[in-house]
């Protein structure tokens, strides 16, 4: 038997011994969670249970785990992807910045008409676009 809790009332783990509010789990179950924890998933207890659930199913607050509804997991998931892409559009324009310095003190032609520095420039105005769409 292993058993599930804090004994500091803000540290969750596994346990050798029992104590005061901890879960009881079978070795089986126990093996279980840290599989799944292996995959990315977290362990929580929920309704006087130990559960290991997706990040974006479950929400802490006021002391207890909460199910989200469809709904919530899936703005949760749209927060996450714009999220993402923000900070995707940041690391882009840092890298068409260095990108355009070059440009600037190489001049040279992408094709007869363009140059490097407009071809990035073009590219950095679409995304700062993007960019602010998001904040939005």
């Amino acid at each position: 038997m292993k058993y599930y809790g804090t004994k500091n009332n803000k540290d969750y783990g596994f346990y050798e011994e029992n104590f005061e509010n901890a879960f009881e789990i079978s070795d089986e179950y126990w093996m279980e969670l840290l599989n799944a924890q292996s995959e990315g998933k977290m362990i929580i207890p929920f309704e006087n249970n130990v559960i290991a659930v997706n990040e974006n199913e479950y929400k802490y607050s006021n002391g207890t785990w909460k199910r989200l509804s469809p709904e919530e997991i899936e703005e949760q998931n749209a927060k996450i992807q714009k999220e993402t892409r923000i900070a995707e559009i940041k690391k882009e324009l840092e890298q068409l910045d260095k990108k355009r310095i070059r440009a600037i003190a190489e001049p040279s032609l992408i094709d007869e008409e363009t140059s490097w520095l407009e071809h990035y420039n073009r590219q950095v105005i679409t995304l700062r676009e993007e960019l602010e769409q998001l904040n939005t």
